[in-house]
């Protein structure tokens, strides 16, 4: 647990029923997947005596003077990258070397959970710990701008061109009122499973659809936008792993609305790199095959022999000075072919 994580919250490993007292309530606050309420009734049990399918729930803001920032940056054991929220002092895996020294808002919904849920929540969120925030980091945004009726205009072109006009839904806010005993508990990739995006960890559109639509469910656009503007780590790893991901229209849901948030911030979100299944295996081969195929990937962890390494690069590529000027050395490096041995005992670095 980081130096901030000490300052600023508590953290826990037993049930929140032991903390606080009996009159405080325990609040989640969801910044990725958990705001999609479609996601809610997986992760509850036949033991839980809550009858609710869907929690209760309210748009919030984590300050940046809390100290984390969300990225994509979980690794998750099933072969792909979630997302986590880091530390200005973190210790994980992640270089985190943009504005190290100060954290950035986090948008999300915070959903009251009954205590007796709270051992299913923590089982949902395998490779995370929760931490608790304090209220004064929490800013809770009240639906001002939809006239308070949880729902706008828009304006749409039929079949015949013809503007129309549709009133489009939110989902309803909760009206909590919260206690300093109230527990705001905030999930935190534990140290060891974080790491950007790779080939082998990509980021998927099927986990970017379920926090997006989750997004639009709550906030509508404005939220949707809010999240990936805040939200770090996106990278050219993306892979498309829909259904039928070349028609879009069959399986994902509002699919015209995320990728045009993600179309408008390709800079930021790589949308641009996205791939389909058979696309990104290919480049991603391709990327391993660069240079010599019968030698192992590099490993980027060697150091040393920085000498040894300039004196094999210059004999690679024929730098010896063999004398009758440029002209001739530039036809000696076309024709001769370089055979450089190189012994060693084993282990300690050949390949």
């Amino acid at each position: 647990m980081n130096t901030e994580m000490e300052e600023h919250t508590q953290s826990t490993d037993a049930s929140p029923s032991s903390s606080s007292s009996s009159s405080s309530s325990d609040y989640i606050f969801g910044f990725g997947s958990i705001m999609n309420t479609s996601t809610h009734a997986i992760w509850k049990t036949s033991s839980s005596s809550s009858t609710e399918s869907i929690l209760p729930g309210v748009i919030a803001t984590i300050s940046k003077e809390f100290g984390y920032k969300r990225q994509w940056s979980f690794r998750s054991t099933t072969g792909f990258t979630a997302l986590g929220v880091i530390g200005r002092d973190s210790t994980s895996g992640v270089n985190n070397n943009n504005n190290n020294n100060s954290g950035s808002e986090i948008n999300g919904v915070i959903y009251q959970v009954p205590t007796e849920d709270m051992p299913d929540f923590d089982r949902r969120e395998v490779g995370y710990t929760k931490i608790r925030v304090p209220l004064e980091y929490i800013t809770i945004q009240h639906d001002n701008n939809n006239n308070n009726n949880n729902n706008h205009n828009t304006t749409k072109k039929n079949d015949n061109n013809n503007a129309t006009t549709t009133r489009v839904h939110y989902r309803k806010q909760a009206n909590f009122t919260f206690t300093p005993n109230d527990n705001i508990w905030l999930y935190v990739p534990l140290p060891g499973h974080t790491q950007y995006a790779d080939e082998t960890h990509p980021l998927l559109q099927s986990y970017v659809d379920t926090v997006l639509q989750g997004c639009l469910e709550w906030g509508g656009p404005t939220m949707a936008e809010q999240f990936i503007l805040t939200t770090g780590g996106w990278s050219e790893y993306f892979l498309n792993d829909t259904p039928s991901s070349r028609r879009p229209w069959l399986f994902r849901k509002e699919y015209n609305t995320i990728d045009e948030l993600l179309k408008k911030y390709e800079d930021l979100t790589f949308y641009g790199e996205r791939r389909h299944p058979e696309e990104f295996a290919s480049a991603c081969l391709h990327q391993r095959m660069r240079g010599s195929w019968n030698l192992p990937r590099r490993n980027m962890n060697f150091t040393g022999r920085e000498d040894q390494l300039d004196q094999l690069r210059l004999r690679l590529v024929n730098q010896d000075d063999c004398g009758g000027g440029e002209q001739q050395h530039q036809q000696q490096r076309q024709r001769v072919v370089v055979r450089v041995d190189v012994a060693g005992v084993g282990g300690v670095g050949e390949s």
